[in-house]
């Protein structure tokens, strides 16, 4: 399963969507290598904000044993490049596609609109969703 970083963040630091995201950590995740430095950008942010009593650096290993099959972006980048294109849609998260659709597996994400993206290219979407 390809997962982005709105699946891997609630893995990590509880949110609101850790309930959901943690029913998907049987599966063995793949992502795009752009996976760790949106994390780490994410990580950053929630610890200045209100949570400084985690350790990015370490939380980052654990992600990285959590997540072992990371894919060099640059080999994603031609396709996610033309998906960009079509779609309208940030690079970035085309390469969570591009992966997906190079590898026919199904994409993890709590993000709506790349979930619906990935409908449109056939791709299978786990949607998480956020506890009420």
């Amino acid at each position: 399963m390809i997962i982005d970083a709105s699946v891997a963040i609630p893995w990590l630091i509880e949110t609101p969507f850790s309930p959901a995201a943690r029913a998907l950590r049987p599966l063995t995740p793949t992502a795009p290598s752009l996976l760790m430095l949106e994390t780490a950008n994410v990580l950053l942010k929630y610890q200045r904000q209100s949570h400084p009593t985690f350790d990015i650096v370490e939380t980052m290993k654990l992600l990285r044993v959590i997540i072992p099959n990371l894919v060099d972006d640059q080999l994603l980048l031609p396709s996610a490049i033309k998906l960009a294109e079509q779609a309208g849609h940030k690079i970035y998260d085309c390469l969570y596609l591009a992966l997906a659709l190079q590898t026919a597996q199904p994409l993890a994400t709590a993000d709506k609109r790349l979930a619906v993206i990935a409908e449109t290219l056939s791709i299978k979407v786990h949607l998480i969703e956020a506890n009420a």
